[in-house]
Formats: C-alpha cells, sequence, structure tokens
C-alpha cells in the first residue's frame, strides 16, 4: 500500500475528528471498509473545502431496490464516468511495472524521503522507455517486411 495513501486516510481521520464525522481505523484500510466508510473518507474534502487532487469514480452497486439512499451516492451515481472509469486498468499496470522494476519496497523510512524515492523511480523509468524508444527509432526497427527484390 503506498505511503501517499496511508498519509491521505491519517488527514481524513484527523479532519472527520475535528469534524464530527465518522472515525475509522486505517489499520484495516486494506478491504475492510464498508462501502459507505469508504465514500465517507473520499468525500472529505466536501466537508472540509480542502482539494486534494482526487476524484472518486466509484460505480454504486447494481440491486434489486431501485431507489438510492444518501446524498453522495446518489452524486455518484449521477456523474458516474464509465470511461474514466475504466483507466484504473492502465493504472494499475503502470504501478504493478513499477513493482516489478524496481522493487515493492521504498529505503526511506521518512514520509517526505519515500515521495523523493517514488518520485526518482518515476524519472529513471521515464528515461528510460525515452531512450529505449530514441534507439528503436535510429536503428529504423520496422514491422513492415523488407522487399530485396
Amino acid at each position: 500500500m503506498s505511503s501517499d495513501y496511508l498519509n491521505f486516510i491519517d488527514t481524513a481521520m484527523s479532519v472527520a475528528g475535528r469534524s464530527r464525522l465518522p472515525i475509522y481505523s486505517c489499520k484495516y484500510s486494506k478491504r475492510k471498509y464498508t462501502q459507505h466508510q469508504l465514500l465517507t473518507l473520499v468525500l472529505i474534502k466536501e466537508y472540509t473545502g480542502n482539494d486534494y487532487r482526487a476524484e472518486a469514480i466509484i460505480p454504486v452497486r447494481c440491486r434489486k431496490r431501485k431507489k438510492i439512499k444518501g446524498k453522495y451516492r446518489r452524486k455518484m451515481r449521477d456523474e458516474f464516468d464509465e470511461d474514466i472509469y475504466h483507466y484504473r486498468n492502465l493504472v494499475e499496470t503502470m504501478f504493478s511495472v513499477l513493482k516489478r522494476k524496481y522493487g515493492e519496497e521504498l529505503k526511506a523510512t521518512k514520509y517526505r524521503n519515500q515521495a523523493k524515492e517514488v518520485k526518482f523511480k518515476l524519472l529513471i523509468h521515464n528515461i528510460d522507455r525515452a531512450t529505449s524508444i530514441s534507439v528503436i527509432i535510429q536503428m529504423r526497427i520496422s514491422t513492415e517486411p523488407r522487399n530485396d527484390c
């Protein structure tokens, strides 16, 4: 689990404690929250006015009953964008590539240094991709068949 995510949960819970919102323990954050609890954590910016540069795109479950209770659940149902939701697969694939290539663990212990380490790994990955693409272009590798007559 990324340290950014844990830091966000800690911040959200501290804000929730101050604004009389329900507080949820972050030690159970790996698949242990109910949908309502996650919705409360993700939409905490609605209560505080802070912008975390994140947007919740969570599909509402299909059920037999048609009426959806809850202001934010109705809002999510109305504003749900199927195309944006499927970008999640691309993001998860990229995280998987980075973890396989550069390892899952971070060596730094402080949050600020962990963020620097992740940025450095991303920079190295981007440089690696750019050089491999430029080598392919310089070698003029083509997928079309040769016509040596």
